[in-house]
């Protein structure tokens, strides 16, 4: 679950990332919106670059989020290793970088799924224009 979505973030396939995130890992919001959800998944799992989080701090983009589409189930599972990425970002900004988590690791993702017979991963939709 969390390969595909490495993989779908790391080519920007906004529909596949909301549709992996939601109906594949289970997350919820109260009401499901497919772009916070996707937001979402782009921030905990890859970046908070400008055309994720705005101009705004993590602080106020997780508010944010709350605000417009509250979470009300994030399975346990995925929670350590959406502050790990925020973590490593937060580490690279601290030097002036600005990291994508989601690029480094899909490499890792992409064996995974092999070493499974799963890969190539379908892709769920049609590459959508940003």
């Amino acid at each position: 679950k969390m390969a595909q979505l490495f993989i779908a973030l790391s080519e920007d396939r906004q529909e596949d990332v909301y549709l992996i995130y939601h109906k594949t890992m289970g997350v919820r919001t109260r009401n499901n919106v497919p772009d916070i959800h996707y937001k979402m998944a782009a921030f905990w799992f890859d970046r908070d670059t400008p055309d994720i989080t705005g101009t705004m701090n993590v602080h106020h983009f997780t508010e944010w989020l709350h605000t417009q589409d509250p979470v009300v189930h994030l399975p346990d599972e995925y929670v350590m290793a959406g502050r790990v990425s925020v973590l490593l970002r937060a580490v690279g900004a601290a030097f002036g970088i600005r990291l994508s988590t989601a690029q480094p690791w899909r490499k890792y993702a992409e064996q995974l799924l092999r070493d499974h017979s799963l890969w190539p991963t379908p892709v769920l939709t049609p590459q959508l224009e940003v």
